[in-house]
């Protein structure tokens, strides 16, 4: 049997294990008695502050110092003086040094601790260097030491960001009585506000405070908050091959030489086992095997014909690193019968008859554990070729990403069920939070054509939580200043496309562009989306805008609303309400200068958040080894935002 039946075939399947998948369940809560205990911790806490545990000024300050020597001397010894000299310049020491060494005020050496900081994180190659991962992590326990230098300052600031938790969890009716407040489930939480509860956790970390309310928070909020699907059809679908094996036999059972035909015909086909920690799949052969055949033995010569089923059956488990297979075994039945026995002489016709009846019960064994043996062995040899397969270390290819970033690997499990592949990856740092819960269940999206996903209706799906962008690009964002130029990448990594490629599609082009602009992020959720009550904000946060000799030196917030929208080829889009939101917080009213430049910030963001999203159709490479779905086109389907998160079904 040739190994293209099964090569290729098993590729796509080994690929799902980097996919993403998970099976859903309804999302959990928090209950009003779990928010109770929180609101009690949060009492507890402030009466054990402790100045004691605050992080030490002089220590961190020489962690810092021996951290930069470490890094000069890093570079001094391993690259050539103009690579050291260049990196030097980059990350300019001179400044937190003289500030330390000239004993500067508490203000000068935080905001030369920050420049650095900000230096050091980044997308640029080099950054995530160990000695310069460990410089940013002594820098992060100095910032917090000088934060709380006066412990008595610091600890007020501590409990005012308890008070400002506890306020949070708190219903909203009572937060200016006097009486006890209701407290609040993580169902009635926004996204605006368990983002301010991951900044106060992480604020508490870094001053070593209420560690058992921090560990409380963090373990609850530590769901995975990326998961995705594949049907278990999509995958049987391009397992599934016919096989037309035909061969030339030559072989000599029982003295007889036997010379002839035989063919194999039937499926490979393929079908998902139930597993947790690898994807459990059983490869299986079902076909039928017919010989046409003409024996020698001396003189006499016999034509014979033989009808039989094959069976051949193989487990492989695949993980991220390889595909562990099991014992293939195989089956076989067979039939023989002589159509024609040629001999000049009627007698010896009638004797080799007589003779073949008595060894066909022998010789149709002999030949059924051959076949046997020879469907086993193919099997085997076919489905090794596949189980010898590793796969590149996709940890190794992000990881320099995630250094540079102060992101640990993303952890992830994988496994199946009969139904469906499932992936289930959490994002997250040291002390940022991730989803609460499951997310919603596949069965309660509603389609283009139906109120829910079941086996069968979709190819595959994804779910992503809110917290995946406070636990991933925040960092980068915050305090930076971007132009539209690139923001307009930053949403395009996104796979949202942009004014540009609009224009390109319709020909349209602009003869008077839009003068460029420039947005400094802010420092808290300068990138934003929120999946709530089936719309999706998606949001900026600004504390500068500037356009020519225009400056806005204000904090202002932008954002677009998108709701789920059904095509007439049945599919689903996301469709933006006409009007952009732009706020200004704070409460301050604009000067008349400001309300001009109102109009043109309107302008800007109103061609960055693109009218539709998801309208285009991904089509799989021509050249994909897959035959069944190379060139096929798929389609989203379904889409549903709720309680944080936003799934997209496609098929």
């Amino acid at each position: 049997m040739p190994s293209s039946v099964f090569r290729g075939s098993l590729r796509f399947v080994f690929a799902i294990a980097f996919a993403g998948a998970s099976a859903c369940v309804n999302q959990a809560l928090v209950t009003a008695d779990e928010t109770t205990q929180w609101l009690q911790l949060i009492e507890q806490s402030k009466s054990e502050l402790d100045p004691n545990r605050l992080p030490s000024q002089e220590q961190t300050e020489a962690d810092v110092v021996a951290a930069m020597n470490a890094a000069d001397a890093f570079f001094q010894r391993v690259t050539n003086p103009t690579n050291h000299d260049a990196w030097m310049r980059f990350l300019d020491f001179g400044p937190l040094q003289s500030a330390i060494e000239g004993d500067e005020s508490v203000a000068k050496r935080g905001n030369a601790a920050v420049e650095l900081s900000q230096r050091l994180s980044g997308p640029e190659e080099g950054l995530e260097l160990s000695r310069l991962v460990a410089l940013r992590e002594s820098l992060d326990r100095y910032l917090a030491a000088l934060r709380y230098g006066n412990p008595e300052r610091g600890l007020a600031v501590i409990e005012r960001q308890l008070e400002t938790l506890a306020g949070i969890l708190s219903s909203e009716e009572n937060a200016n009585e006097q009486t006890e407040s209701t407290p609040r489930t993580l169902a009635d939480l926004s996204g605006e506000e368990v983002a301010q509860i991951e900044s106060i956790v992480e604020t508490l970390a870094a001053a070593n405070q209420a560690s058992d309310l921090v560990s409380r928070i963090t373990g609850r909020y530590s769901s995975p908050n990326l998961r995705a699907f594949v049907d278990g059809r999509v995958i049987s679908d391009a397992i599934t091959r016919p096989v037309n094996n035909p061969e030339r036999v030559n072989d000599c059972l029982l003295g007889t030489r036997i010379i002839g035909d035989a063919r194999v015909v039937g499926n490979v086909t393929g079908s998902l086992l139930p597993s947790e920690g690898n994807i459990r799949l059983l490869i299986r052969l079902d076909g039928q095997f017919s010989t046409s055949t003409k024996g020698y033995n001396g003189p006499v010569t016999l034509r014979s014909s033989g009808f039989g089923q094959v069976y051949a059956a193989r487990q492989l488990a695949i993980t991220e690193k390889r595909v562990f297979a099991g014992e293939p075994i195989a089956t076989a039945s067979l039939s023989t019968q002589i159509n024609q026995i040629n001999h000049p002489l009627k007698l010896v016709r009638k004797i080799a008859s007589k003779k073949a009846a008595e060894m066909k019960p022998q010789a149709e064994a002999i030949s059924r554990r051959k076949l046997q043996d020879r469907v086993l062995e193919g099997f085997r040899q076919q489905t090794d070729e596949e189980a010898s397969r590793t796969f590149p270390d996709l940890d190794a290819k992000m990881r320099p990403w995630l250094r540079r970033l102060d992101l640990p690997a993303p952890t992830r499990t994988i496994g199946s069920t009969t139904d469906a592949v499932h992936v289930r990856a959490t994002m997250r740092r040291p002390f940022g939070l991730s989803a609460p819960g499951e997310g919603p269940s596949l069965s309660m999206v509603r389609t283009a054509t139906s109120s829910g996903t079941y086996p069968g209706g979709y190819s595959a799906a994804i779910q992503v939580h809110e917290s995946i962008l406070n636990n991933t690009v925040m960092k980068l964002l915050a305090g930076e200043t971007f132009t539209p130029e690139k923001l307009r990448d930053l949403t395009s990594s996104f796979g949202i496309p942009s004014d540009k490629d609009a224009s390109a599609e319709t020909d349209v082009t602009d003869d008077e562009p839009t003068e460029s602009f420039e947005v400094d992020f802010s420092g808290f959720r300068p990138v934003y989306f929120e999946a709530r009550d089936q719309t999706l904000r998606i949001g900026l946060r600004g504390d500068r805008f500037a356009q020519g000799d225009r400056e806005l030196d204000r904090r202002l917030e932008v954002s677009a609303v998108y709701r789920p929208a059904i095509t007439e080829d049945g599919r689903m889009i996301l469709i933006r309400d006409e009007d952009i939101d732009l706020k200004f917080p704070g409460g301050r009213r604009l000067t008349l200068s400001q309300t001009a430049i109102k109009a043109n910030i309107e302008e800007g963001f109103d061609k960055l958040f693109p009218m539709t999203l998801l309208h285009r159709e991904w089509t799989l490479p021509s050249t994909l080894q897959l035959p069944t779905l190379a060139g096929r086109s798929a389609k989203v389907i379904g889409i549903d935002a709720q309680d944080g998160w936003l799934t997209l079904v496609v098929r």
